[in-house]
């Protein structure tokens, strides 16, 4: 199965996913800064969730759990659910656990909750990758949007999620990206079926992941000599591959 994160690991550097699947050894532990990230986020999701009042919250504490996860999802809606939170969707071999889908009219909304204050573009890439699996599984998505920290909030009292959580809209970009990001899952999928990993250089790595794919490079073999041209930045680094 190909996930939403190894998409992005995907987009980040190709031989990047190759290591999750076939070298996990080479891939460091999570760095407490990223986690102290990761838990800020978490922090900031009850209050978008709150903008769902009939939410159904699924999630999953195990791998058996994450197992009967795209059935339990199916069975919400199926119980008539308005809005679901960490629900898995799948179509053959792609999947992955949406924040929040709601539904809207004859389709559904798919909001990405991010505790940054603005939507940034690989939150693009991400939806986009969302939005492939949730269509292919049966739910037409009539709008993408991230909720994230309203940047203008000044706390009065208790915390008001109404005010705290600002949505920005940005299905136009997500349609934009849908046919390349077809084509990107194909080749994802060719790289975790391969034998043999992509072509590792630095240079290629994309989406501001030039320092973190560097670290992995150099626990390659042949190494990169202090001096090489593959240590320079790439100017096109917050661009995703063709």
């Amino acid at each position: 199965m190909l996930s939403k994160s190894d998409y992005m690991m995907f987009l980040r550097h190709p031989a990047w996913l190759w290591i999750k699947k076939h070298a996990r050894h080479l891939l460091s532990p999570i760095a407490p800064s990223l986690q102290a990230r990761f838990d800020e986020g978490h922090a900031f999701e009850p209050f978008a969730e709150e903008l769902f009042g009939d939410l159904v919250k699924l999630g999953f504490s195990d791998f058996s759990e994450y197992q009967a996860l795209p059935a339990r999802t199916l069975e919400a809606w199926r119980n008539g659910a308005n809005a679901v939170a960490q629900g898995r969707y799948e179509d053959g071999t792609i999947t992955c656990i949406s924040d929040i889908v709601s539904r809207s009219g004859d389709g559904y909304v798919l909001t990405e909750i991010k505790s940054g204050t603005s939507a940034k573009p690989e939150h693009t890439f991400d939806l986009a990758f969302q939005r492939v699996v949730l269509e292919a599984a049966g739910f037409p998505i009539a709008r993408c949007e991230v909720a994230h920290v309203n940047r203008d909030y000044v706390r009065n009292g208790e915390i008001n999620p109404q005010e705290l959580v600002g949505i920005t809209d940005i299905t136009d970009a997500v349609t934009e990206q849908l046919e390349k990001t077809r084509t990107r899952i194909d080749q994802a999928l060719s790289v975790v079926a391969s034998v043999t990993m992509p072509d590792p250089p630095p240079e290629r790595a994309r989406l501001k992941s030039y320092g973190e794919w560097l670290e992995i490079r150099e626990k390659l073999d042949p190494p990169i000599v202090q001096d090489s041209i593959h240590r320079l930045p790439f100017t096109n680094a917050e661009k995703p591959p063709n």
